[in-house]
């Protein structure tokens, strides 16, 4: 996943997926209100899994930056919690709280980049052994 891919989710299709939902709730039941509701919840499931799969690494102010936007919290009140400016400089919280968006961004895509290289690591230890099992297996059979 690259950081314009985890960006478009958490930016665009999470809200979309909300707003997707909020659509669902007003349409008669059938198959196109089953499959708004569904596709709405596999990106949202989604950006919980990416989060949950970092969550033990991830600094707690981007977890909650990250779980606010997974959640479509509106971002004024997210910026409350991190600035007590919001009331007077609403602007500039939003701005503040957008940079360190994309700071959370960044730091979860290290995370799920060091991930993917530990499994794939453990995956090729793991076919090395299997490797080198076989061919022991094989000579004790020969010898």
């Amino acid at each position: 996943m690259t950081l314009d891919e985890l960006k478009r989710l958490f930016k665009k299709q999470i809200p979309a997926a909300y707003e997707s939902l909020k659509e669902a709730e007003a349409m008669p039941e059938g198959e196109v209100k089953r499959y708004k509701i569904s596709a709405a919840i596999e990106v949202i499931e989604k950006a919980q899994d990416i989060l949950e799969s970092c969550s033990s690494d991830l600094k707690s102010k981007d977890e909650l930056i990250l779980a606010h936007r997974a959640e479509n919290v509106p971002r004024e009140r997210t910026a409350m919690i991190f600035f007590d400016y919001v009331n007077t400089q609403p602007t500039r919280a939003i701005k503040n709280l957008k940079a360190l968006e994309d700071l959370a961004y960044k730091r979860l895509l290290n995370l799920l980049n060091n991930q993917e290289i530990c499994s794939e690591d453990l995956s090729n230890t793991t076919q090395q052994s299997m490797a080198d099992r076989l061919k022991a297996r094989e000579q004790r059979m020969k010898g």
